[in-house]
């Protein structure tokens, strides 16, 4: 499976109400081909994570260079100020348990081109076992990218499903394998930083997207 995670930021001045209407549009543009469609505002409170999220599964990559013309000329309007998007493949790691999640969350990054590819694959080895010590992860993803635009070249992508908000601002945000293990990847006062920027967003759901 092929998937596409855009994350949208409106151009200043424009009303939050054209978050919705071009949600929508967007939505209209991408259900005939896509197996999956989430496209909704993100909440508040991201990084770079901008004002509406676009996650798209595709069975190939044949069937999003299908539909991507489409979903490309939603995505040209003067109400949008900035777009940054990864297309990639990966293999979801599945929840503990069967709690219906209704936050998706996703982190694009982008890994120093200098950076050591054996210090690389620690840096995914151990964001991967994030679920292990992390028990409010539900379904989670890394992956590396494929194709990216926008502020930088994103290497990876890693997403995450939650019961509720709680379970990412709190447990996942402050658990000591996270201080301990992973901010290290993206603080250069705390170890080796890797990590050179970042876009964290999240958004409501109605069940498994991952």
């Amino acid at each position: 499976m092929y998937k596409v995670t855009t994350l949208i930021h409106l151009a200043p001045g424009v009303e939050a109400s054209a978050a919705t209407a071009l949600a929508g549009r967007l939505h209209d543009a991408a259900d005939p081909t896509a197996r999956r469609v989430l496209v909704t505002p993100a909440l508040p409170g991201g990084i770079n994570g901008g004002d509406v999220i676009a996650h798209l599964h595709f069975d190939d990559d044949s069937q999003w260079r299908a539909a991507e013309p489409e979903i490309t000329a939603q995505l040209r309007t003067p109400e949008i100020g900035h777009i940054d998007s990864v297309g990639y493949t990966g293999v979801p790691a599945p929840a503990r348990d069967t709690v219906e999640p209704t936050i998706y969350r996703t982190l694009l990054v982008s890994v120093d081109d200098a950076a050591d590819p054996a210090v690389v694959e620690q840096f995914e080895s151990e964001t991967r076992a994030m679920p292990n010590y992390i028990h409010t992860i539900g379904t989670s993803q890394l992956s590396r990218v494929h194709e990216s635009s926008g502020a930088a070249r994103w290497t990876h992508v890693w997403e995450q499903e939650y019961a509720d908000l709680d379970g990412l601002t709190g447990p996942y945000m402050t658990h000591p394998y996270h201080w301990a293990h992973i901010d290290r990847w993206f603080d250069p006062e705390r170890g080796p930083r890797i990590v050179t920027r970042l876009c964290h967003s999240f958004c409501a759901i109605d069940g498994a997207i991952i």
